[in-house]
């Protein structure tokens, strides 16, 4: 192998294939980026840990093609370093890598490609998205999983695909994220097997799949999304992720979200969400805040007499009964978060049953369920 690639360019690929792939990989081997000189002046690097992979592909001029495998973090590390604005040469120097940068010469031995497990292969795409706006949803959404691994379903957001829109979805049992988007499908292929995509039904991917996704959809245009009966995966060009499936599904959430409601408030978003920051300290984690919800405004109060008391207020407009409701102040804020627009409109039924928040007539775009806690007759 002997390449010359601009350096800005080998090292945005190469932070995307290392990151993209957790760490911790079970053999030494899978710590490993694959780096691949093609006679078409591409190099392509990529990682893989037999659950997700991560390819980025960038033009270079290859005067050698060839394949090999380095340590990915200190490669990656190594070209961070190199100054910005030049071209890096990359050749195989027996069974050392040569790197070249300015003055910077280094070399890094290369690990046993033969070890190293053949990347998966990416069936032809399910269907085309806004890049930028499954970014969006995704995030939004994936915030409410879990991380308790003993529960993997709920590790998960689940993509369910319709003939013109992907619903979203993610629950850790005590809040919901859902969220809408557009999508084209394509025409189904015929057939069956697990390698063939699908364009319809629930599919469960795990959640860091979809964050670490969204840092290469952000700029793109358009993505193209692949699910099949055991693959996730989405590319743009020159970059391409790709994830196994978890088993299960989520509840079915249409019976949780309430139709009906006694009172609704809306307030402003950011107004709210730094009352709760202002009063958050005085709270353990089983703490509870209540809010004391009026026609003109909402009350922030919490606190015990050992740790302190506090309360602040914030402009609303109601209709419907007042009413005083209390939440975790960590999940109400992680939904609060999430809504991208300056008014949020709480939905409520009772005190005791969950709330639905999103922004005015934008409930399809993104909305978040939250279980409130019941208050006894010492809380706040």
């Amino acid at each position: 192998m002997k390449l010359t690639i601009d350096t800005d360019k080998l090292t945005d690929a190469a932070q995307w294939a290392l990151r993209a792939v957790p760490g911790n990989p079970p053999t030494p081997v899978m710590a490993g980026m694959r780096l691949e000189a093609a006679d078409d002046n591409t190099l392509t690097l990529a990682r893989y840990d037999y659950y997700r992979s991560a390819r980025a592909a960038e033009d270079c001029e290859v005067s050698e093609p060839g394949t090999l495998l380095v340590p990915g973090r200190v490669f990656t590390d190594i070209v961070k370093a190199f100054p910005k604005g030049k071209h890096t040469t990359l050749a195989l120097d027996g069974t050392d890598l040569a790197l070249s940068c300015g003055t910077a010469h280094i070399l890094l031995p290369t690990l046993p490609l033969d070890d190293y497990p053949t990347l998966p292969t990416i069936s032809a795409a399910s269907g085309a998205v806004d890049g930028a706006t499954l970014a969006a949803a995704g995030a939004r959404v994936a915030v409410a999983s879990t991380t308790d691994e003993t529960i993997a379903t709920l590790t998960g957001v689940q993509f369910g695909l319709s003939d013109t829109t992907i619903t979203l979805s993610a629950t850790d049992r005590y809040s919901f994220h859902v969220a809408d988007m557009p999508w084209t499908p394509n025409p189904a292929p015929k057939g069956k097997g697990k390698n063939r995509p699908r364009a319809a039904g629930n599919t469960l991917v795990p959640a860091d799949a979809i964050r670490d996704a969204a840092r290469i959809l952000a700029g793109a245009d358009t993505a193209e999304l692949t699910i099949t009966d055991s693959q996730f995966a989405i590319s743009v060009p020159g970059r391409w992720a790709t994830s196994s499936l978890l088993e299960g599904a989520l509840p079915k959430y249409a019976a949780l979200f309430p139709t009906e409601f006694e009172s609704v408030a809306t307030t402003g978003t950011e107004a709210l969400i730094d009352a709760i920051k202002h009063i958050q300290p005085l709270l353990g984690k089983a703490d509870p805040m209540v809010l004391e919800v009026t026609d003109g405004q909402i009350t922030v109060r919490a606190g015990t007499d050992d740790k302190g008391r506090g309360r602040d207020q914030v402009h609303a407009d109601l209709e419907g009964a007042p009413l005083t409701i209390a939440f975790n102040p960590g999940l109400l804020l992680k939904t609060l978060q999430q809504i991208d627009a300056p008014i949020t409109q709480f939905n409520f039924t009772t005190p005791t049953k969950p709330v639905l928040l999103h922004a005015p007539d934008q409930a399809d775009t993104f909305r978040g369920l939250i279980m409130p806690i019941r208050l006894t007759s010492n809380s706040g």
